[in-house]
């Protein structure tokens, strides 16, 4: 968490956070660390929590989301598709991630896969050509 005016870096941590709260967690951090340090403004800094040289303060996920253990009623709609809307919590983010990355791999190997499989082809058929025109004494080997 990276804060300006005045300047300070923060590792935020949140007491007792459940799933179906009535903020993102990130958000919760941002407003806390915003309020609590008086600062012009905060938000959370790329990286990491080993990348974090600031002091470790403690958010109450209690604080914030009072009484909310399950979704908001009024809360929107899900969407029929999961990246049509931000992640709500840092853990959904992390699964998207986590499912996008497993995806890309898959995707990645299928490819290699194939190309493999093509310069194996290719490989194959000119140890035949150059067999077809050692055996015949080198008299076809423009074929």
């Amino acid at each position: 968490m990276a804060c300006t005016e005045p300047p300070a870096v923060y590792r935020c941590v949140i007491d007792g956070a459940k799933l179906g709260g009535r903020h993102p967690l990130q958000t919760l951090c941002v407003v806390a660390m915003t309020k609590e340090g008086r600062h012009a403004a905060c938000s959370v800094k790329g990286g990491t929590v080993f990348d974090c040289n600031g002091p470790v303060k403690r958010v109450p996920w209690a604080a914030y989301n009072s009484g909310a253990t399950e979704p908001i009623a009024d809360a929107p709609a899900p969407a029929a598709e999961k990246g049509d809307q931000p992640p709500r919590t840092v853990e959904e983010a992390l699964k998207r991630a986590n499912d996008k990355t497993a995806e890309q791999l898959k995707q990645a190997n299928e490819k290699i896969k194939s190309q493999a499989q093509s310069v194996g082809q290719g490989v194959g058929e000119a140890a035949k050509k150059t067999w077809a025109c050692i055996s015949s004494l080198f008299t076809r080997c423009g074929e």
